[in-house]
């Protein structure tokens, strides 16, 4: 058996057998970006809490605490801070808008990627590159089954580069880095926090006691200090958003035991075959790879990484975003499955090429599976000017406008924010430690503090049929505005004050 890290027996024999592999994973990275170009600059939400993200971004940019208590101004999203400062830092250089965000998370989702890469050549050497292009690529053609969230202003691509670059340093000792940057990803989504768990068995049962107290130091010590000194800003509240608020939120048993290992599986279709055919060798030490020690570490943390991605999957709001940290390990799985089929099979006479083409062919196909419409993602210039004559609409009006549907368009039209209808959501549970707050916003609707108030249905709730009634229809007409991914909810009414004595005869 030969070194990992030689040379393949015959390169050009083995590049002509990659070649379907490696032209479709070329195809779906000129895809991704055909498709990024058409939506990075559109100026309104392609995914309904595009906007949210903006505001908290705004809110770090004028020195506003995030984690406050709820008001009609603002109500903070369930995540950690570190997204949001990242963006409003950016803001500060380049400007606060969507494109902006698009872009960090475009690029996040590409060192995602490339931390992908580097696991798998990790794993397999040089002669591994191919099967980590092909993983890269398959990683990449779960766009469409990811909800097409790799490219949005969300926090999705953050996570998965501080996550998948935190798993390859920890994986190859690099203990201080590896346990910095799973902080930094425990402060993008918290959830991210339980990858460290594996990562700490792990690293005790392969490297003994003195590297697992060290990534401790490095990871657990610095995120209850990060943890500490953020709850002491604003109302004190983080922790009541970040465990508080979700603890009361509930679960779709359905999506959770069926419906999320059902998309997961459908993402990668043949490629799982693989896995299943290499599972064994890679847990064994028959390969003549770089040890036993490293697939065992990418097992235990692709369960971890499945079960999360299925529980996250299974709660209330949970959309197909949340897989995305499962398509990137399978994806993995599926190149040092690539590999270690090819080593065992390929003995360097034509049966090799043989088995390397069939493979290539495999991963390809799955590739052309993946493959999706841009045109389906991509705003056009109706979408544009429907959200121009929104906003044109909204700067007309002489006071203040609350739209919880889309709480950015009234900040592009030089108006004051409101809270994001998400956050309300999420806050109003019985028993939630913030549900109290909604009686002031009632009262400020009951008040009609606002001028106008745009909904995009009936059913905001909070009195509001009570103290407005609807005035006026501004539906963009067809599909125009109606957001690319995810719900696909735009603006729809107008709601103005009642007067008196009518606001008195509502019911």
């Amino acid at each position: 058996m030969s070194s990992p890290d030689a040379p393949p027996r015959h390169p050009w024999r083995a590049l002509l057998a990659d070649a379907p592999m490696l032209g479709m994973t070329l195809a779906i990275v000129a895809l991704l970006t055909r498709t990024f170009l058409a939506r990075v600059g559109h100026p309104y939400d392609l995914e309904w809490m595009e906007g949210g993200m903006l505001l908290h971004a705004l809110r770090v940019m004028e020195g506003q605490a995030l984690y406050v208590q709820p008001t009609a101004d603002f109500i903070p999203f369930i995540y950690p801070p570190l997204y949001h400062w990242v963006l409003a830092g950016l803001g500060q250089l380049f400007g606060l808008d969507h494109t902006l965000g698009r872009a960090m998370s475009m690029a996040s989702t590409l060192l995602g990627t490339g931390a992908l890469v580097a696991a798998v050549v990790g794993e397999t050497g040089r002669r591994g590159w191919a099967a980590a292009l092909g993983a890269a690529g398959l990683f990449l053609a779960c766009y469409d089954d990811g909800g097409a969230f790799f490219d949005l202003v969300r926090i999705d691509g953050m996570l998965l580069a501080l996550l998948g670059w935190s798993l390859v340093a920890i994986r190859h000792g690099w203990l201080r880095a590896g346990g910095l940057l799973l902080v930094l990803a425990y402060l993008t989504k918290h959830n991210a926090a339980i990858c460290g768990l594996p990562a700490l068995i792990w690293l005790w049962r392969t490297q003994g006691r003195g590297p697992a107290l060290r990534f401790v130091a490095w990871s657990v010590a610095p995120a209850l200090v990060a943890t500490g000194l953020i709850q002491l800003e604003g109302d004190r509240l983080f922790l009541t958003y970040l465990l508080g608020v979700p603890a009361l939120h509930g679960y779709v048993p359905r999506r959770l035991f069926f419906g999320a290992p059902k998309e997961l599986w459908a993402a990668l279709e043949w490629a799982h075959l693989l896995t299943l055919a290499a599972f064994p060798p890679l847990l064994g030490g028959s390969l003549g790879m770089k040890g036993t020690a490293g697939h065992r570490f990418w097992v235990g943390q692709g369960v971890t990484l499945l079960l999360l991605a299925c529980v996250m999957r299974g709660h209330t709001g949970g959309y197909l975003n949340v897989l995305i940290p499962g398509f990137w390990i399978l994806s993995l799985w599926a190149g040092l499955a690539l590999f270690a089929l090819r080593e065992r099979l390929d003995d360097g006479s034509y049966r090799g090429f043989f088995v390397r083409l069939s493979t290539a062919v495999l991963v390809a196909a799955v590739l052309w599976e993946g493959r999706w419409s841009p045109e389906r993602f991509s705003p056009d210039v109706a979408d544009r000017e429907a959200g121009d004559r929104i906003v044109e609409r909204i700067r007309a009006v002489p006071g203040p406008v609350l739209a919880p549907w889309s709480p950015w368009l009234p900040v592009a039209a030089g108006k004051a924010p409101g809270f994001h209808l998400i956050g309300l959501w999420d806050i109003d549970h019985d028993g939630g430690p913030l549900q109290p707050a909604i009686a002031d916003i009632e009262a400020d609707i009951a008040a009609q503090r606002w001028t106008v108030v745009m909904t995009s249905n009936d059913k905001l709730g909070l009195g509001l049929s009570s103290a407005y009634s609807k005035a006026e229809r501004v539906q963009p007409a067809g599909g125009a505005l109606r957001p690319k991914s995810g719900w696909k909810v735009r603006p729809k009414d107008f709601w103005r004050p009642r007067a008196p004595a009518e606001a008195g005869d509502a019911p």
